[in-house]
């Protein structure tokens, strides 16, 4: 890489922009050291600003147009950085690159997990010889860098629950799932689905709201904000801003820990002051001190389904069901979870303490229900089941349910439940919280 290691060589990057400011703060950073940038900006996405540095228009499906614009500038080595929204196939205005990448462009698409999306990514643009690089080789002082970033420090209480959210994220992320959780006073408030960081710390302002006044759920807890392990961080690295501070801010918590090295701090300056001006702790948190915890325990060992009613669940949704029964049985280790909605291979939400009713609605805000049911909910095993909730579940358009139970439990269903479920044309079955082993 031509890169500031290399001395008397030129830093030359090319940047895929999608909105926010951090692309601007890359292209800033480059600059400054006297480095050449060719951004790419998504149309739609990218900030105006951006304009003031060589740039090309492109649409997320012109994908020839940007490997052309790069490699015309020389560029070999690329970063994409910046929100990018989920792009709808039918919108797609292909070029010819788009056309020549279809096949690694349509097992993008059927990708599940989030992990598996940007890992097609990659691989397209590096078949096509330009070397995806992460933020921290090309602007490493963009990341959170080891202890305090603001006045204010985490009590003793806040640091237990930092302890406690950093191996919650690091158990559920083997799984593919959740970059960030909230954890106060030892209780595992909310984690993060598909609906992201933002939408996940507004709802547990609005629970917060909703609790009329009791002091131990409306003040106090922790953000926590930490990769997956094994996430490839030249895509997707996560990220804390001032937008982040307001919203922590909003929902009454006390401050953020961020994985130090391994978490983006977007408009540094304005965070901080942000933080410092609303009493709310920044903190860089090292990987190390977290890594030997008790509930480091993942591969899954037993998910085989015990059938309650007529219907078998289809073995097209196998590999969905082992990766439900494997999310919740590292929940119960946390003593969290009660039910969780994943389709398609994507985990859309997870619930820690609300109603499984709730956890599937909120699923539903990430999907259009078709005639023809896919996905499937995961419940808890402390988590009760009547035909109300199956009744919900067939609305949702999910083609069924898995019941978890205790290894010391009756593995059964009151018969109006589980003719409920024949009769909407759902499977109901049980599986047991599985016997976890060290990955």
């Amino acid at each position: 890489m031509t890169g500031p290691n290399n001395q008397g060589e030129q830093l030359r990057v090319g940047i895929i922009a999608g909105g926010g400011s951090l692309p601007l703060e890359i292209a800033r950073s480059v600059a400054a050291r006297g480095g050449f940038v060719h951004i790419v900006l998504i149309e739609g996405q990218a900030q105006g600003a951006l304009r003031s540095f060589a740039h090309t228009d492109a649409s997320w499906a012109e994908v020839g147009k940007a490997i052309k614009a790069f490699k015309r500038a020389g560029i070999t080595d690329i970063v994409m950085v910046g929100r990018m929204v989920r792009p709808r196939f039918k919108t797609a205005r292909p070029d010819f690159g788009f056309i020549r990448s279809l096949p690694s462009i349509l097992r993008i698409f059927r990708a599940g997990g989030d992990d598996a999306v940007l890992r097609a990514v990659i691989s397209m643009f590096e078949r096509r010889g330009l070397k995806v690089r992460g933020v921290g080789e090309i602007a490493p002082e963009l990341l959170v860098s080891d202890g305090a970033m603001t006045d204010l420090l985490p009590t003793d209480e806040d640091a237990a629950d930092i302890i406690n959210g950093f191996a919650l994220i690091a158990a559920l992320g083997r799984h593919d799932i959740g970059q960030a959780a909230v954890v106060s006073q030892g209780r595992i408030e909310a984690i993060e689905g598909a609906e992201g960081t933002d939408r996940m710390i507004a709802r547990v302002a609005q629970q917060r709201r909703d609790a009329k006044g009791d002091p131990i759920i409306r003040s106090r807890g922790v953000l926590v904000k930490r990769p997956k392990p094994g996430q490839d961080l030249r895509v997707d690295l996560p990220t804390i801003g001032p937008d982040t501070v307001q919203q922590v801010a909003d929902a009454r918590l006390d401050g953020i820990a961020a994985m130090s090295g391994h978490v983006l701090a977007a408009s540094r300056f304005e965070l901080i002051h942000a933080a410092e001006r609303d009493r709310i702790f920044v903190v860089g948190v090292p990987d190390e001190p977290l890594a030997d915890t008790d509930h480091a325990t993942t591969r899954l060992v037993d998910t085989d389904p015990l059938v309650f009613g007529k219907i078998d669940p289809p073995a097209a949704i196998k590999a969905d069901i082992q990766r439900g029964v494997a999310i919740m049985s590292t929940l119960a280790q946390f003593s969290v979870g009660t039910a969780l909605v994943i389709r398609k291979g994507r985990v859309l939400a997870i619930g820690t303490h609300e109603s499984s009713a709730s956890v599937i609605e909120r699923a539903t805000q990430f999907y259009k229900v078709s005639r023809k049911p896919k996905g499937l909910a995961v419940i808890g095993h402390r988590t009760p089941v009547d035909e109300t909730l199956i009744e919900a579940i067939a609305a949702a358009g999910l083609e069924g349910l898995i019941v978890m139970f205790g290894r010391e439990d009756r593995p059964q269903h009151k018969g109006s439940i589980v003719a409920r479920a024949d009769a909407l044309g759902i499977f109901i079955a049980g599986a047991p919280v599985a016997v976890l082993e060290p990955a």
